[in-house]
């Protein structure tokens, strides 16, 4: 027997048993074979698997790895608990701190990932101070005139250098204000959070705005899809947390530019840049530049946005789209997702692996999963997260490998990654556990 045809079989009576009723009885459901449903609704009470892992193995999994080694070595060796914030560059086989310096990108994603930990996860009073302390370091560091954050400061915040940061850094800041401000019932925090970013968005639509979207590239003026997809993903959050005109046109706003612009109609790919009218590039390597790596996390996000809106169209071709990204990046010789293809007309790709892309496509997968049952999305989910424990996990490091070449045999060791790793974590648990709620039930949301 055909051994992917074997393996695909297993997925389809083993996951889809589970998951397929899941929006099945919705419109969106079509997507799946009509027979095969019916098939394997027949054993439906079957115990949810992906690949050979039971959910519930999965979930426990997970927590362990959250709860059990990454919160404790966030606390041992990343957290300054006396001045506030992470210091993450830590040789992650010796636990040795490489340096104190603390990033505004850093303290944001901090401060976004102990909030929502205690959102959702464990409500332990200790996450919430390390985020509060991380706040109270940040934000008296906030540029007051709508400019973005130096890059990074020292242990006391002290400015490292005068050269301004770029967007990325005030964004994920907001992210983590917003989070925050959920967790302690406060809406002035999700205010700032607003306020942050739409002064960010007012200089970013300035013609005179420049941003490198390659080290050795910088453009005036430029769309940059990374950007939208950054936006996108925070009105997102902040529109489960409160209705809001400004933030919805924003949403709304970056998905056109995501669906409608970027995407490119030659080739089916999300340009990284764009002119600043939304046009296409002339120059011509910026014009055949895709950073597939944001494209699956962009449109993961697009999809998580329509599931909100309830958009079954725009989940559809979002889903489509996704699915396209993620098939071209996979490596079909070693494994795992390419990120940055440098030519699509001669196919040139960057050939090394980062593990943050990995856990975004997980992430992507398992929104499939949860709301169509979607088998594509069942075999990309197990292929991927298999890659992940073989390639990226070392229970004696204390944090998870962050990138390494194409094989993963040379890799770097200096980075405690606390954003798309622990996102992944708990974003997963939280699916899993609605998954396992809903049982044979339709999600309801595309009904």
């Amino acid at each position: 027997m055909n051994k992917e045809y074997s393996r695909r079989d297993f997925l389809r009576k083993n996951s889809v048993a589970g998951f397929g009723m899941i929006g099945a009885v919705s419109f969106w459901g079509t997507l799946l074979s009509t027979d095969a449903l019916a098939k394997d609704n027949e054993n439906a009470a079957e115990i949810n698997k992906i690949s050979e892992l039971n959910l519930k193995k999965l979930r426990d999994t997970y927590m362990e790895a959250l709860l059990g080694k990454f919160i404790p070595n966030m606390d041992n060796y990343v957290v300054d608990h006396e001045l506030g914030g992470f210091m993450c560059s830590i040789d992650i086989r010796s636990k040795k701190l490489i340096s104190t310096t603390k990033r505004a990108w850093f303290e944001g994603r901090g401060i976004w990932m102990y909030s929502f930990l205690y959102n959702n996860i464990e409500k332990k009073p200790r996450y919430l101070e390390i985020a509060t302390k991380s706040k109270n370091f940040i934000l008296k560091l906030l540029p007051k005139d709508g400019t973005y954050y130096i890059s990074s400061f020292t242990k006391e915040g002290v400015p490292v250098g005068k050269v301004e940061g770029d967007i990325y850094g005030n964004l994920f800041v907001a992210e983590g204000l917003a989070e925050y401000s959920k967790a302690l019932g406060d809406k002035r925090y999700f205010d700032q959070a607003k306020d942050i970013i739409l002064k960010a968005v007012a200089r970013y639509d300035r013609p005179d705005f420049t941003y490198a979207y390659k080290a050795e590239n910088r453009l005036a003026g430029p769309r940059i899809l990374g950007h939208w997809m950054i936006l996108l993903s925070l009105s997102t959050q902040m529109l489960r947390q409160h209705p809001d005109t400004e933030i919805k046109a924003l949403a709304d706003r970056c998905v056109d530019a995501i669906m409608n612009h970027h995407l490119n109609p030659d080739f089916k790919l999300l340009n990284e840049a764009l002119a600043h009218d939304m046009s296409a590039l002339t120059d011509p390597v910026a014009s055949q530049f895709g950073d597939i790596g944001h494209g699956c996390e962009t449109l993961a996000f697009v999809m998580n946005y329509a599931v909100l809106i309830k958009d079954a169209n725009l989940f559809k071709n979002a889903s489509e789209a996704f699915k396209r990204h993620v098939d071209i990046a996979w490596d079909d010789i070693y494994g795992g997702h390419f990120h940055v293809l440098e030519n699509v007309s001669t196919n040139t790709w960057t050939l090394n692996k980062l593990r943050w892309l990995q856990e975004e496509i997980l992430i992507g997968a398992l929104i499939l999963i949860e709301h169509t049952g979607d088998e594509w999305a069942l075999n990309c989910f197990a292929k991927t997260e298999a890659y992940i424990r073989e390639k990226y996990v070392r229970p004696e490091y204390a944090f998870v490998i962050d990138s390494g070449d194409r094989k993963m045999e040379n890799y770097t060791s200096v980075r405690a990654e606390h954003y798309h790793y622990p996102r992944q974590l708990m974003v997963s648990i939280l699916a899993i556990d609605r998954i396992l709620k809903r049982g044979e039930k339709p999600s309801g949301i595309f009904s």
